[in-house]
């Protein structure tokens, strides 16, 4: 499935996604954490991605940032439980408190951690990776992806959402973004790139798609392993 304009449930709106953000971080003392939650989901389609997970699921989130995703997960009572790590200090104590606050502290951690540590095993059945791909360097992004996959057990979905690397236009005005915000220059792919690697380590595709919000490009590729 390609689609611009997927028709989501009303939880899953750009709107309603940006107000509970917003709730969820309105006590964080980290200025720029609290204000980037709160846009976020008018950047990010927060909702085409969450629709993804299967109800009741336990998930790995890798590279968490500020714990957004999960934390929205969380409160629509989606998901059973979840780890989320990522390797910044200040926004996994963002997401702790947000959690805490938010009284989700029981099915949601938060731990700092980097990518070279590797990725942990556990009881998950769901490994999501949410616009972390494009900032892994460009020589390691296929390790990366195969790391991703090994964590999937049999049953388990995969998702990963990441930037388009075209039209050039979109891919440069992410660039821009990232060398802002993160102070990196980011190497973005395609997703049928992403597609062939995934599918080597013998997953299924079950779903993708292809989206624009304001000048930004996002794909969101979708996989499950076989019982």
């Amino acid at each position: 499935m390609d689609t611009n304009l997927p028709s989501l449930s009303p939880q899953f709106s750009t709107a309603a996604l940006s107000a509970q953000a917003r709730a969820l971080y309105q006590a964080e003392p980290n200025t720029k954490i609290r204000l980037l939650q709160g846009l976020r989901p008018h950047i990010c389609p927060f909702g085409d991605v969450m629709e993804q997970i299967p109800a009741g699921a336990s998930v790995l989130d890798v590279g968490c940032g500020a714990g957004l995703f999960l934390l929205l997960l969380g409160q629509q009572g989606r998901i059973r439980d979840a780890l989320g790590f990522d390797v910044s200090v200040p926004a996994i104590e963002a997401a702790n408190r947000a959690a805490q606050k938010a009284g989700l502290s029981a099915s949601l951690s938060f731990q700092v951690r980097s990518i070279e540590e590797g990725i942990p095993a556990g009881h998950w059945n769901v490994v999501t990776s949410v616009d972390v791909l494009h900032h892994v360097p460009a020589a390691h992004q296929r390790s990366f992806v195969a790391a991703l996959c090994e964590r999937v057990p049999p049953g388990g979905r995969l998702v990963i959402k990441d930037m388009v690397a075209r039209p050039r236009w979109r891919a440069f005005a992410n660039q821009m973004h990232d060398l802002v915000m993160a102070r990196q220059w980011v190497h973005q792919l395609g997703p049928e790139t992403v597609d062939a690697w995934v599918q080597e380590q013998g997953l299924r595709r079950v779903y993708r798609s292809r989206l624009n919000s304001w000048w930004y490009g996002h794909w969101t590729l979708v996989y499950e392993r076989a019982e």
